[in-house]
């Protein structure tokens, strides 16, 4: 197996179109020329071409609308824009005077890579990159690396502030349009009127894993909240006029000698604030996708996924994994659940995958006849509809984006084969669309199956936009106009979610597939500015980054990146939601030939990289240790078995331990769906 964690240009293939006017293959060069311009092993310039001492410790520059100016005395790389009083003042690091190196830098030198920031502090020698991106105007580059002396300790500090702050205005002035979610949450989007500019700032993790092994650290830290995650969050963050990354604690055990990345952040600025909704979606996705075109890209083994789906085929149908109710049998939805109480999410999920595998590979599955077989048990007649259990049951609930999510199933079975799925999915469209009116497409929390009403139990937004893909597939199934009306009029609700949209992440990819193709089939923009909604949720909560720390580089290693989190706020990567959310935009792809190049280079790196990283929820895939053989979680999960290539429900970063939610069967189908359908 490859160097798991081998850093490489990104290919032509990977990251093609354009941004500004320049080839993403001529700004992969300035970002390696960026990445030579400090070195790792130390602190001098590495590889970045002939240099030159500036007469004063001091530069001025400019990139686009703005200028970079440095002076040692004011302890601050400060940005400008043309005509404006107010500025972004730079720390390194961030908090007050007492920590802030940039005090005693001694040396300025330029390079290609842009500025190089040296000098000695009493407690460590530094160096910090200030790169220029001249490809890019308004791209900026923050790089510092640390090297302890040993001699005298760092000063204490309650707690570093973030590296940026908004100067010469009110605090109050800079907006916050959504807080980074956990792990996955390395970019933040401000606007600052007072600089009449929009700002995005993005921290590289892949490049602080070093920091992270030294410090016990890691980006399951969080010095900032985020909504519903309790006290999860993130390092980036935006505070009383200060935004940016803060270093989880640890610096000042960094160990003497040995220089260290501790900040490796983006700054991309561009004039203007965004006047709405689609706006404010687009200009993220935009500056997002420009500094994903300069990261380097994480070298990461294919997955042989027909192999390891046969070998999933044959451990699902372990009697262990197999529940018998009334005579039948069904799969369990964990490995090692002691409930009896089978679940359709499961079977359907399952059948679906299996389904789209026969369909490539023209060959039948044992599994196929156990689950064909069985998903009527499913159906309850006194409701018209399917559940996701077996029995009646007269004061039922379910969840929204579970029943829809249930129906997609049953459609993508349909439409690889499935005679019993296409029935009982035809046999459900009235009770579907019935919780759609009667929550006027507010999809909710949770409904009562007797009246489908959900009313004040919490939304799940983006389950109107999983239920708009779910009715084009019902117009492509039966060539009946009303379901088409239904995507319509569904897929209306996802606007004014802004970034709360997102709820169950794979309804999120739906929605924009849904609104893309809408707008193939109408050229109404405004189906056009959903999908970018929903695609700047999407990608606020996928892992631009590579786990380069703790448990991740044991052994042969594994790889977190493009990772997405099942629900915003949760902190790990889950097979069903990624492998769903991976099938709904290889569908908004087909339908958005004329997306803008940032676009497009985002939705091919999640599209390539998702089955190259999900391969590793499969246990025999991961280096011993990682993931846990006791579960736990749940009381009713007691344990899970690592010589079962069932997708571990929860994989983890650093030294955290996956595997403790469990093994999801229901999240089983990931393996066929991407042997049927990954390249």
């Amino acid at each position: 197996m490859e160097s798991p964690h081998t850093i490489e240009a990104p290919p032509d293939t990977h990251k093609d179109g354009s941004i500004v006017g320049e080839r993403f293959t001529r700004l992969a060069i300035i970002g390696a020329l960026l990445i030579a311009g400090l070195s790792t092993s130390g602190c001098g310039v590495a590889g970045a071409g002939p240099v030159k001492k500036q007469t004063q410790v001091g530069f001025t520059a400019t990139t686009g609308n703005y200028t970079v100016s440095f002076q040692p005395r004011s302890g601050a790389v400060t940005v400008q824009a043309r005509g404006k009083s107010a500025a972004l003042s730079i720390r390194e690091l961030g908090g007050n005077r007492a920590i802030d190196l940039l005090y005693a830098v001694k040396t300025v030198r330029h390079s290609a890579a842009g500025y190089l920031l040296t000098g000695t502090a009493k407690w460590a020698s530094f160096t910090v990159l200030v790169g220029i991106n001249p490809r890019m105007p308004g791209l900026i580059r923050l790089r510092l690396a640390v090297q302890p002396s040993g001699k005298s300790g760092i000063p204490t500090v309650q707690r570093p502030r973030p590296d940026v702050q908004l100067i010469h205005a009110p605090a109050g002035s800079l907006k916050e349009y959504a807080a980074a979610p956990p792990v996955a949450g390395t970019s933040l989007l401000v606007s600052a009127a007072p600089l009449d500019s929009s700002i995005l700032y993005l921290a590289d993790y892949t490049s602080l894993g070093p920091y992270f092994d030294r410090t016990n650290s890691g980006a399951t830290q969080s010095n900032f909240t985020y909504p519903r995650a309790g006290i999860k969050g993130s390092l980036l963050g935006a505070d009383s006029g200060y935004f940016g990354y803060e270093p989880p604690a640890g610096v000042d055990t960094l160990p003497a000698g040995k220089s260290t990345v501790v900040v490796d952040g983006y700054l991309y600025l561009v004039p203007g604030i965004p006047s709405g909704e689609t706006a404010m979606a687009d200009t993220y996705l935009k500056l997002l996708g420009g500094v994903f075109a300069v990261l380097p890209t994480p070298s990461i083994p294919s997955a042989d996924w027909k192999s390891l789906a046969a070998r999933s085929a044959g451990d699902l149908t372990n009697p262990a994994n197999l529940v018998t109710v009334n005579g039948r049998q069904f799969l369990r939805s964990y490995v090692s659940d002691t409930r009896t109480a089978p679940e359709l999410i499961t079977q359907a999920g399952v059948l679906a995958g299996v389904k789209a595998y026969e369909m490539r590979y023209h060959q039948t599955l044992p599994i196929d006849a156990l689950l064909e077989h069985n998903l009527s048990a499913f159906y309850d007649p006194i409701y018209h509809s399917v559940v996701n259990g077996v029995a009646h049951d007269p004061g039922a609930t379910g969840e929204s984006w579970y029943f829809v999510q249930n129906m997609i199933s049953l459609l993508q079975a349909a439409q690889n084969g499935s005679a019993e799925a296409k029935k009982l999915l035809l046999a459900s469209t009235d009770a579907v669309t019935a919780l759609a009116h009667t929550n006027n497409y507010e999809f909710p929390q949770d409904f009562r199956y007797r009246d489908w009403n959900g009313g004040g139990t919490g939304l799940q937004p983006d389950v109107a936009g999983g239920y708009a893909w779910l009715m084009l597939g019902l117009f492509d199934l039966t060539h009946t106009e009303k379901y088409l009306n239904e995507a319509k009029a569904s897929i209306a609700h996802v606007a004014g979610k802004g970034f709360d949209l997102a709820y169950e992440t794979q309804m999120t990819a739906y929605s924009a597939a849904a609104a893309q193709r809408l707008y193939s089939m109408t050229k109404d923009v405004s189906y056009r500015g959903y999908a970018t909604l929903a695609l700047a949720n999407l990608f606020h909560a996928t892992r631009l980054w590579d786990c380069t720390y703790g448990l991740c580089r044991k052994g042969h290693g594994y790889h977190t990146y493009f990772g997405l989190n099942p629900l915003p706020w949760s902190d790990y990567i889950a097979m069903l939601e990624q492998y769903e959310a991976w099938l709904g935009l290889r569908d908004y792809l087909r339908y958005a030939q004329d997306a803008p190049s940032y676009v497009h280079s985002l939705v091919q790196g999640f599209l390539i990289n998702s089955p190259r990283t999900l391969q590793y929820s499969l246990p025999p895939l991961l280096p011993s240790r990682v993931a846990t053989s006791a579960a736990g979680e749940y009381a009713f999960v007691p344990h899970n078995n690592l010589k079962w290539n069932i997708p571990l429900e929860d994989l983890r970063e650093g030294e955290a331990s996956s595997g403790v939610i469990g093994q999801e069967i229901y999240g089983a189908g990931g393996p066929f769906m991407f042997a049927a359908y990954a390249p």
